[in-house]
């Protein structure tokens, strides 16, 4: 009887850890990093400029993501160096050290109450955002604009879902217009395929552009004025000429008689 008890206690961990590797699976780490970065990025501002909270409610609370203990002890170490603070095990990109928790610490990824962020990838566009998907013509053209209608009321009803209660009607209005400026404003034919990150994306590469014209401005300026300064004669030099000391009259030495 023993016996049959730990097989069969064998068995419901085994069970258990095959549902916990299930559900890791259906929800895509990276997906739910992305749709974290638009969250922290562009919507907590909004509630840190109204003085409010997220509320517990929320599909995209950051402190209900599954994968946040696990993100929270990633230690990036330079450019190309991932330490994991579980067990300080180094990993030479971000990609390795995700499949390392997934294999080594799936046990630390968040449980009940919890959710997955890459639920909302479609109001979220992660493979916009993430550059994994790319629109082509037909992509563009295709585009219905009913279909992003119902886009845009997912998410407003997510937005309504994170919205602390206890406000007035204007103050609900304020913020959920502010939160929708962020994301659901994008969820048009015309915008579906920008990203939040564009316009500042634009004016560094408008400043490197201005950077790059002056720095090789000035090395063309600067190479002609040394190059003139070294290898040409800006000044006419007076000019040496041999037939000058000919023709001039050589005077006898004083008491030299000449030789006949």
């Amino acid at each position: 009887m023993d016996c049959y008890l730990k097989i069969l206690n064998v068995l419901l961990v085994f069970a258990s850890f095959m549902i916990e590797k299930s559900q890791l699976k259906q929800c895509p780490r990276d997906k739910s990093r992305t749709v974290a970065s638009v969250v922290g990025e562009r919507l907590l501002p909004v509630f840190d400029k109204h003085e409010l909270d997220v509320s517990a409610t929320c599909p995209f609370s950051l402190e209900r993501d599954m994968y946040a203990t696990q993100e929270g002890k990633k230690i990036l170490e330079g450019s190309s160096r991932w330490t994991c603070d579980f067990c300080g095990k180094a990993f030479v990109s971000e990609y390795y050290i995700d499949h390392h928790f997934d294999n080594r610490h799936s046990d630390r990824v968040q449980g009940k109450g919890s959710v997955c962020l890459a639920d909302n990838c479609d109001v979220f566009r992660c493979d916009i955002i993430s550059g994994a998907s790319i629109p082509d013509f037909w992509d563009i053209a295709l585009c219905l604009e009913d279909d992003m209608a119902e886009l845009a009321s997912q998410c407003e009803t997510l937005l309504d879902l994170c919205i602390p209660k206890g406000l007035t009607d204007n103050e609900t209005a304020t913020v959920k217009n502010d939160l929708k400026e962020k994301v659901c404003s994008f969820l048009t034919c015309s915008k579906f395929w920008d990203t939040p990150f564009e316009k500042t994306e634009n004016t560094y590469m408008a400043l490197y552009i201005v950077l790059a014209c002056l720095t090789t401005f000035g090395i063309i300026i600067y190479n002609f004025v040394f190059y003139n300064y070294f290898y040409t004669d800006l000044v006419d030099a007076p000019v040496y000429d041999p037939s000058i000391k000919h023709r001039q009259k050589i005077k006898p030495y004083p008491g030299h008689r000449p030789m006949l």
